[in-house]
């Protein structure tokens, strides 16, 4: 009887589920690594809902060995799925004159389960570490140590930015040259020039010299008209010159003002007749720059 109820007892025993369902080890490469490189480590376990996990069984951050330093522990736990998550971040500082195989070291995990005690072995991991200088050390031509010079960095293209330059460039060229030729600042067009040059030469006349200032309209007038320009002869001048037609009223009174004063002997003009002489001549000014 006692032999039957130790055998039921191992039988129920063996079909409880383990206190720890996971344990994975997560590690990157084990290769390719050189002094002052990090390792990533990270472990995976899943355990019942009544085991819980000692974290006083991690290691210690900080100094493991003469070469191996843990930088960094982080403890994540998931209460309703029992999934523990530990990060370790580990970092070498060995230097070594060729490739050698390091480890890091293994500890031991604990749990608590009912008052007991459950330990999880977590193996040592292998790992190669390559040195970073040459293992001889080279001379020079006078025997000096040789150190390798720094790579030429290849120059940046600056061909987007003198693109921009450039179109800039012309860009302003072409604006310059444009209101040069709207104020009449081109000998080679004379005719762009007229009326500016009129109303030049006005400004520095006064009321006094009003038959000198008509004289100098009038003048204005047969350039831009290529022949004296007569008031009968207006319709034709404003076929030919049709941006004139807006000033169409000024220049007629300029036409009639000149011949009672050129003509007719007219001595009693205002100073109210010269500013309308110079309005005409600036309104005529602003037409041959295309101002209006």
């Amino acid at each position: 009887m006692l032999c039957l109820s130790c055998g039921l007892l191992s039988g129920c025993s063996a079909l409880l589920p383990s206190p720890i369902s996971r344990f994975e080890l997560q590690t990157p490469r084990p290769f390719g690594y050189v002094i002052g490189d990090e390792i990533q480590h990270r472990l995976v376990i899943e355990t019942r809902q009544d085991v819980t996990f000692n974290p006083d069984s991690l290691p210690k951050q900080g100094a493991l060995n003469r070469w191996l330093n843990l930088n960094q522990v982080s403890v994540a736990t998931d209460t309703d799925s029992g999934e523990l998550v530990v990060d370790l971040k580990y970092q070498a500082f060995y230097a070594p004159n060729e490739v050698k195989m390091l480890s890091v070291p293994g500890f031991t995990l604990r749990f608590n389960q009912s008052g007991k005690t459950i330990e999880q072995a977590v193996p040592e991991w292998h790992f190669t570490l390559s040195p970073i200088k040459e293992l001889a050390v080279r001379k020079d031509e006078d025997g000096l140590n040789y150190m390798r010079p720094d790579a030429v960095p290849q120059p940046l293209s600056d061909s987007q930015q003198w693109l921009a330059v450039y179109a800039s460039l012309s860009l302003g060229l072409m604006t310059s040259v444009y209101l040069a030729y709207l104020y009449g600042f081109f000998p080679v067009w004379p005719k762009q020039r007229i009326f500016k040059r009129a109303l030049r030469e006005l400004s520095s006349k006064s009321q006094a010299d009003m038959p000198r200032g008509l004289a100098v309209v009038h003048h204005a007038f047969n350039v831009l008209n290529d022949q004296p320009l007569f008031k009968h002869r207006l319709a034709g001048f404003y076929q030919t010159h049709a941006e004139y037609q807006s000033a169409a009223e000024q220049i007629d009174w300029f036409f009639n003002f000149s011949n009672a004063v050129l003509f007719a002997g007219k001595q009693d003009f205002a100073a109210d007749d010269w500013q309308k002489l110079q309005d005409l001549c600036r309104v005529c000014r602003d037409i041959e720059c295309g101002k209006r």
